[in-house]
């Protein structure tokens, strides 16, 4: 592109309205005003072309002008670059959650709007998600039974934020990664469960009545058949959730496993206790929740 002959260079970049300019044929032409002359390849501005410049690089351009002109370039920018992954997101930096972070960042670039507002809202979603499901963190009851219904409700929490913020072409494989990672953490609960059965046999062959190491051995055979009491309240619990029942019904589901637990002697009924009242906590966090983010 040619120079812009006796315009300063950076009043000449920021000019952008169109000029009325004559085009030289010949190998060398002649500036109009000082005579010198110009090579063919340099384009020569028109007196009333220098008027104008000369006018609008006289007019000082207002602050609130400029601050318009900086959010509309910030704006452009974003949207061009698109949402960035604030790495001081509580869900990246607290200990609780910082694991399963890294399984759902994918998800946080799959917003529906693709804006930074969105990401902004879904990542402490996320994170209060993660946060309630937590069993060491709750009030009452930290057994298998109480894991069973924060795996359950985590589970169903997760499908919710999805279709609230994930885009409809992407959700499929949101609820693919979500579903993933409560997989996981049921596999990590039945080879617990496998190993303390294991143990507890082992403890009463060595130190055990005749009854302890009978009661034992079937247990482990529960176990290994997925029919053991930890077995069958998670997968009740989880098939209430399937069920697309009211959350009143998936909760009365829960009550009914929970009172189900063998009680010989009533020595489980602090155990059922406890978990009854974990469920109440878990009720008043699914309101919580429903009130904040299923609208």
């Amino acid at each position: 592109m040619g120079l812009i002959n006796g315009v300063a260079d950076d009043v000449a970049r920021g000019y952008s309205a169109p000029l009325p300019v004559t085009r030289t044929s010949e190998s060398k032409a002649k500036d109009a005003i000082t005579g010198k002359e110009l090579p063919a390849s340099v384009v020569e501005i028109s007196p009333e072309a220098r008027a104008r410049l000369a006018q609008d690089s006289a007019e000082p351009i207002s602050q609130g002008q400029k601050d318009k002109n900086i959010k509309e370039i910030a704006s452009l920018r974003a949207s061009l670059q698109g949402p960035t992954v604030n790495l001081g997101y509580a869900l990246f930096n607290d200990p609780v959650t910082s694991w399963d972070a890294r399984t759902f960042s994918p998800l946080l670039n799959m917003t529906a709007t693709k804006t930074q507002d969105a990401m902004d809202d879904f990542a402490p979603a996320l994170h209060d998600v993660l946060v309630d499901g937590q069993v060491g963190r709750n009030k009452y009851d930290n057994s298998d039974t109480s894991e069973a219904m924060a795996l359950t409700l985590t589970q169903a929490k997760l499908h919710t934020l999805i279709e609230k913020y994930v885009s409809g072409n992407d959700q499929k494989q949101a609820k693919a990664i979500a579903d993933e990672m409560i997989s996981e953490k049921v596999a990590i609960r039945e080879h617990v469960t496998l190993l303390d059965a294991q143990e507890t046999l082992t403890l009463a062959n060595q130190h055990g009545t005749r009854e302890m190491q009978n009661s034992a051995r079937d247990y482990l055979k529960q176990v290994e058949s997925g029919t053991a009491r930890p077995q069958i309240e998670l997968s009740g619990m989880m098939k209430a959730m399937r069920s697309g029942s009211d959350m009143a019904s998936v909760f009365s589901v829960f009550a009914t496993l929970i009172r189900a637990t063998p009680n010989s002697g009533n020595a489980a009924q602090p155990s059922i206790d406890g978990a009854l009242n974990q469920l109440g906590v878990y009720q008043q966090q699914w309101q919580a929740f429903s009130e904040k983010y299923a609208s």
